[in-house]
Parts: structure tokens; sequence; C-alpha cells
């Protein structure tokens, strides 16, 4: 005779709930993708033809949310070198964001405070904005766990997206084209001052020793 947690596990192989943050394609692929903001998460949910918004939910809140689905699907992030993603990330915050409230209140603030990118990380960026801000929030939170373990099965890099697809897809089974929905728009990656640039490693120390960046790396286009 079966017992109660047996017979749940069954019910959870055989009917697979898409409950937030679970989403169609990630049963239907047995995959999950942690979205961290602002680096091409878009264009992964485009491949699956997902129209269900951004869900910015990081690793813990998949196995909280169902644990026997997050120990069976491969799991997987994109990362982005944490200099090129803050400026991304402001760029996206001072231009109005989606024009939510929560977005426009985040712009106004900015307005207010600073009139470019240096001036952004001089008066505006430090602790207390990137942990109450989800677009600024430091990338290694999604997917390491209090100990500084990674708790994801695949890391792929924004600076070689190409490629890291292409072999992830081959893995999975998955389409190996990955679409590019909003890249960004910068013709150049401004040069900061040195103490500004010290200041952003300092704030982001994590993402640069966890997740293997070294220096800043500009962008060109």
């Amino acid at each position: 005779m079966l017992t109660l947690k047996q017979i749940g596990t069954r019910l959870l192989q055989r009917v697979p709930l898409s409950n937030y943050p679970y989403k169609p394609f990630m049963h239907k692929h047995k995959c999950i993708f942690i979205h961290i903001p602002k680096n091409a998460g878009s264009s992964v949910l485009a491949l699956f033809n997902d129209t269900g918004g951004r869900k910015h939910a990081k690793y813990y809140d998949f196995y909280e949310a169902n644990d026997y689905f997050y120990q069976q699907y491969h799991k997987f992030a994109i990362i982005r070198e944490p200099f090129n993603r803050l400026y991304s990330a402001y760029k996206y915050a001072a231009s109005g964001g989606n024009q939510s409230i929560m977005d426009v209140t985040l712009q106004q603030t900015i307005d207010k405070r600073c009139s470019d990118f240096e001036g952004f990380i001089n008066n505006v960026l430090c602790y207390d904005f990137v942990m109450q801000q989800p677009l600024f929030l430091p990338q290694y939170l999604y997917i390491f766990d209090r100990q500084l373990n990674c708790s994801i099965d695949s890391i792929l890099t924004y600076e070689n997206l190409v490629e890291d697809w292409h072999n992830l897809a081959m893995k999975l089974t998955l389409p190996t084209k990955l679409p590019w929905k909003n890249p960004s728009k910068q013709s150049a990656m401004p040069r900061l001052a040195e103490s500004a640039l010290e200041k952003v490693k300092e704030i982001y120390h994590f993402d640069y020793q966890l997740l293997d960046y070294v220096e800043p790396i500009y962008e060109t286009s």
C-alpha cells in the first residue's frame, strides 16, 4: 500500500502544475530558467514562446514552490559582467522602464539625484539601493545559496551567449538558435573615474568573485 508521500510524488509526476514561479515551458522541456534582470532573459522567453511576463524568481523560489520539480529539472541562468549589466539597468531605469508605477517612481528618484551614469554611481548607488531594487540586485543572489555554493546546473555568459546557448540546447534538446530581443542600444560604454569603478566593484564584489569576472569589460555595442 502506498504512503501519502508516495501518492503525492506520483501525482506530481503525472500532473505537472504550472504555478508560480514555474512556467508551462519549464515542464514541457524539464528545465528551470532563472531569469536575472538585464541578462537576455527576454530572448530565452521568446524562444519558448512564453508570453506570461518576466518573473525574476530566485533559485529558492522554485525549490520552495516544488522541490520535486526543482530536483528533477535542469536549472540554468545567464550571467553578465556586473559593470555592463549595471549600465544596462541604469539606462532602462532612467528611461522609465516598462512605465509601471514602480518603474516611473524609480525614474523620478534617479532624475532628482543625478544626470548621468557616473552621477548615478556617486549619488544613488549604494548597498541599500541595490538590495531594495530587483533590477539592480546582485546576480549571485539568484543562483547561490547562503554558503555561497552555486545551486543551479548550468551558467551561461552574456558575453559568449551564442556558443553557450548552443551547447546547452544540444544537451537539453532545445532549439539551438536564440532570438535576440531588447539588445542594448548604447553605442559605447562610458569611461568612468577610477573611484566610480572601485565603488561598483565593492558593491558587486560577490558577483565579481563568484561569477569569475575580474575587471570591468567595456562593451562596444
